[in-house]
């Protein structure tokens, strides 16, 4: 009886990845931080509203879409304890909407040991586009396409005198080689480039060295907190150049926070205009807030995780009616220019890009953004 026993208990052990499929569901698992900066939890909130619209029209082959998602707080280790948990606990064939460069870049050996895909991180890191991971599909384009918007437009105001500040992170300096790269390209280079710890957040020093320059301009790279605290100590000590940030920082509350002294701010975008009802998407996206008994506000975060929600169901749609991580890759990998109803979102299997689109906006009166 023994060995029958082993025998079954191994073929349970063999099928568990597939339990949920047979339950009438199809788990998704997200590592992201939940309980300290909006962003992406605004990111997921909008992912949620898909899927839970969704479900209630039948889900994907009949199959419900479950979002498993763990707090990870930015801490790559326990990204990494999420995601094992996720893989090996929760059967999730996909992960989906993780946030911040160094989390992400964190589990990258996991996707491949467990050929599980990673659909939409919410990241323009150059790592997660060159070289190519065969497990990571961006939705959003990178920071080197939104450092060279951003660099094009201080060239097209004949803006010269340039600052940099990053955050002393891969993130950081993803962010400072492009902005340092853009520039060379226009025969421009910075007065003075200046950085922070990540674990400590402390500007002050940035500030000072910064100021001293005086600069028309400031290019930053830098997490919500620290670039609004920076933008406060500026304007502190009657410094108002032209702030410009990467798309990181886009949530409700950011904008919110800054209150009068982020008017005039320019901030990277990958999503359309969330106000523009004349883009499907967006109108979609509208409708659901109206209908979901506590929306969250809407926002760039909230469209793009909306929108990847849906990139997310309509791979799983081509995965067929009984989907694993091997189907859904496969699935992923013939997308071609696929319209998710105003953005456009296109793979190869030498090409995990997704998308380029990008534009800069400025922050207007209370926080509300203007293009």
């Amino acid at each position: 009886m023994k060995p029958l026993r082993l025998s079954f208990f191994l073929l349970a052990c063999f099928i568990c990845p597939t339990l949920a499929i047979a339950e009438g569901k199809i788990v998704i698992g997200q590592s992201v931080e939940l309980s300290g900066q909006a962003t992406g939890k605004e990111n997921r909130e909008g992912a949620q509203l898909y899927f839970d619209a969704l479900n209630r029209q039948g889900g994907i082959h009949g199959k419900s879409i479950e979002l498993i998602s763990y707090d990870d707080k930015r801490d790559p280790a326990l990204t990494k304890e999420n995601t094992l948990k996720l893989i090996n606990e929760d059967h999730a064939i996909a992960l989906f909407g993780y946030r911040s460069t160094p989390t992400i870049e964190a589990i990258l050996p996991l996707l491949d040991k467990h050929a599980i895909p990673l659909v939409a991180p919410f990241s323009g890191a150059l790592s997660l586009h060159q070289p190519l991971q065969p497990q990571v599909f961006n939705l959003r384009a990178s920071y080197q396409d939104e450092t060279a918007k951003m660099v094009d437009s201080l060239a097209d105001l004949r803006i010269s005198k340039v600052a940099i500040l990053h955050q002393d992170d891969s993130f950081g300096k993803d962010g400072l080689n492009g902005f340092v790269s853009n520039l060379e390209k226009r025969n421009m280079r910075a007065a003075v480039i200046a950085r922070y710890d990540r674990k400590e957040m402390k500007v002050d020093a940035a500030v000072v060295s910064i100021a001293a320059a005086s600069p028309q301009a400031v290019l930053m790279a830098c997490t919500p907190a620290a670039c609004a605290d920076f933008i406060r100590q500026m304007q502190k000590l009657g410094q108002r150049p032209q702030f410009l940030m990467l798309s990181n920082v886009n949530s409700d509350d950011f904008f919110k926070s800054l209150g009068a002294e982020g008017r005039g701010i320019g901030v990277m975008q990958v999503m359309p205009y969330p106000r523009d009802i004349g883009i499907p998407v967006v109108k979609e996206l509208q409708k659901a807030l109206k209908s979901a008994k506590n929306p969250p506000p809407l926002s760039y975060a909230v469209l793009e995780g909306y929108v990847a929600a849906k990139l997310m169901a309509e791979a799983l749609r081509r995965a067929g009616a009984n989907p694993d991580s091997r189907k859904l890759l496969q699935a992923l990998e013939n997308m071609r220019n696929v319209h998710l109803g105003g953005v456009e979102v296109s793979y190869g299997p030498k090409d995990h890009d997704g998308s380029h689109f990008v534009e800069l906006t400025i922050v207007g009166k209370n926080g509300v953004i203007l293009r």
